[in-house]
């Protein structure tokens, strides 16, 4: 988002606000409220608000209704629209939330604070339930599968780069906004045991950098491509062209999911479910396998409750569960 760019969009004439209801000071506080909340939420939570607003004020302006302010009827029949179009349990519960949230900086009552919205979500969710689809996780094994393939194939610049990503993404816990936003100047190297502290803003849920470890593998990997990418500052984690030349551009986030799943199709490891997240999901899964305790798993991450957790590992759960011993004992 650039410096110009209010949160709800660029320009009024967008429609990435309910200009056409809207009185001026209704647009005034809403223009208000934008610049004073740049920056103080997460990059994806802007584009869920900037996303969020314009489809409801596009569907409001297809029916003929007016998005702001918004009676509770019309927001019932708006999240019934998204759940008929198979929107997922949680995408519907974040538009009700960006238009409580849009209500609330024009200074208006929000519509979902109504009875009627607040049943509409909880049939929604009996109807479809709530589990969200997740990620596969990219655990221990794996990555040491992909590495083995790519370095015994005789590996590229671009291989090191990868095997570099993969390696301390998992060590990280890493999001993709966080691995591309990495710099060199973040890395403190400990000669005595391999390992490397790093400076992490945690994008979602921090404002301050937090004390993340390296393991020996993840520092060997990430040596190995900064010496031959020749990176001494900047940004960790650069595009390279196809003939092999590092750019000095950050790579995106789109490009961290589009990485994991090309190494993971490259090592034959399943590519279903393959993300960014997985780096995430893949860590959490070895924790736990590896009986660390809930509050290291979550001070490691940066979570602040053990349910995203409980949810990352939930199949492992079912196969250390009481079932999983009667067999085993049964056997």
């Amino acid at each position: 988002m650039s410096d110009n760019d209010p949160l709800w969009g660029s320009t009024m004439d967008q429609n990435l606000l309910p200009t056409p209801s809207t009185d001026s000071a209704l647009a005034t506080r809403l223009a208000e409220w934008s610049s004073a909340a740049r920056g103080a939420y997460a990059v994806n939570t802007e584009r869920a608000l900037r996303v969020d607003s314009a489809a409801f004020t596009a569907w409001c302006s297809g029916a003929g209704l007016s998005a702001l302010p918004a009676v509770p009827t019309t927001v019932s029949d708006y999240l019934r629209s998204e759940n008929e179009a198979g929107k997922a349990v949680a995408t519907i519960r974040r538009r009700a939330a960006t238009i409580a949230r849009l209500h609330r900086a024009a200074g208006l009552p929000s519509p979902c604070d109504s009875e009627i919205v607040r049943l509409t979500l909880k049939a929604i969710a009996r109807e479809r339930g709530t589990q969200q689809r997740q990620a596969a996780p990219l655990t221990e094994r794996d990555a040491h599968r992909i590495s083995d393939r790519l370095l015994g194939d005789g590996a590229r610049i671009k291989d090191l780069r990868d095997i570099a990503l993969l390696l301390v993404g998992k060590d990280l816990f890493a999001r993709a906004s966080e691995l591309v936003a990495l710099t060199v100047d973040a890395i403190r190297y400990c000669e005595e045991d391999g390992t490397a502290n790093v400076a992490l803003r945690r994008r979602k849920t921090c404002t301050e950098a937090q004390d993340c470890l390296l393991g020996p593998d993840a520092v060997t990997a990430l040596r190995r491509w900064l010496v031959a990418a020749k990176i001494s500052a900047g940004a960790i984690f650069q595009s390279i062209t196809k003939g092999g030349t590092v750019t000095g551009i950050p790579l995106s986030v789109r490009d961290v999911s589009r990485i994991l799943k090309g190494l993971a199709v490259r090592a034959k490891v399943d590519v279903a479910g393959i993300s960014s997240h997985s780096l995430r999901v893949g860590t959490a899964v070895d924790c736990v396998a590896a009986n660390i305790d809930a509050a290291s798993i979550m001070q490691a991450g940066g979570w602040t409750s053990i349910r995203m957790i409980a949810r990352y590992t939930s199949k492992l759960a079912a196969k250390r569960g009481a079932i999983a011993r009667l067999h085993k004992l049964g056997g």
